[in-house]
């Protein structure tokens, strides 16, 4: 497609698919917010260390999450949209 379009299609398409991401990403901050509870494992990623770390949720706020890491008890808060419920 980036081939056989020109620039202002190109740009086009571009914004179409940024548009559609933000709104799949506010759909699932909602469905997180409205579904995570005290005790629910979840997980996420951490770019630092390169892989998932998996955590209990002891608090949910508005935008994020406090959870407890497994194995070390470290707290992290983190925004709703980087966890998955496992």
């Amino acid at each position: 497609l980036a081939h056989t379009l020109d620039d202002s299609e190109l740009t086009e398409a571009i914004n179409m698919l940024v548009v559609a991401r933000k709104e799949r990403q506010a759909g699932t901050l909602i469905n997180m917010k409205n579904t995570l509870r005290p005790g629910d494992t979840v997980e996420f990623y951490v770019s630092k260390r390169g892989c998932y770390v998996r955590a209990t949720v002891e608090k949910t706020k508005t935008k994020k999450a406090i959870v407890i890491e497994e194995g070390n008890g470290l707290r992290w808060d983190v925004p709703m949209g980087m966890l998955k419920k496992v």
